[in-house]
């Protein structure tokens, strides 16, 4: 049976990897489609309110994000328990993509980093099912808000010495990587947390 085109993107993709940390949850990277501008006179702007939901359904855009959360510090704050004490070693945000990265110093009593980046995707077709989630050998995270507007989360584990929880949540035209890494000591923030902190990075309410 031929493979269907999501699942050839999706496997295809984990091959690749995005880094060790989130060799097994990543998602296809693309620039962002271009918003078709709104109808001369409607009034309705192709931009979200700041601190708002997602405006007007579609395809979501690292600008969406962006104008929201302007910076690292802006984002870290949806997550100020998970980077307490850490230094932040990655910071960029802008309309294209957002990576950020805080990692503990070396002299903590718990090595450990935490990421948070906002990529681009091809869009709905980029979106993967529950099937092909569990077939990839991640866990599907429900959410009732994020599937009604389109979206799917997953969850990917990473055990040993270095040990991570990396929560990816797709939406068409882009998609939320968090990741939790520490060294010697289970990580404790994934699935349902993060994901509720990707909704309010992309404006889904619910």
């Amino acid at each position: 049976m031929p493979t269907s085109r999501p699942l050839t993107r999706f496997l295809a993709v984990l091959a690749l990897g995005c880094g060790a940390a989130l060799l097994a949850s990543c998602a296809a990277a693309a620039p962002a489609p271009v918003e078709q501008e709104p109808d001369a006179g409607s009034g309705q702007s192709s931009e979200p309110a700041a601190g708002g939901s997602h405006a007007g359904g579609g395809e979501y855009t690292v600008a969406d994000v962006v104008a929201r959360y302007p910076s690292c510090a802006t984002i870290g704050a949806l997550v100020s328990a998970q980077i307490e004490g850490m230094e932040i070693v990655d910071d960029v945000v802008d309309g294209e993509s957002v990576d950020c990265l805080w990692k503990s110093p070396t002299n903590a009593d718990v090595i450990a980093s935490f990421g948070a980046t906002v990529d681009a995707n091809n869009g709905a077709d980029d979106v993967p099912t529950k099937d092909i989630i569990e077939l990839s050998g991640l866990e599907y995270v429900p959410d009732a808000g994020l599937e009604a507007a389109g979206g799917i989360a997953n969850l990917g584990r990473v055990v040993g010495d270095l040990r991570s929880l990396t929560t990816v949540t797709n939406v068409p035209g882009v998609y939320v990587t968090l990741t939790q890494t520490k060294l010697g000591v289970d990580p404790d923030f994934g699935g349902t947390p993060a994901v509720a902190a990707a909704k309010q990075l992309l404006g889904i309410d619910g």
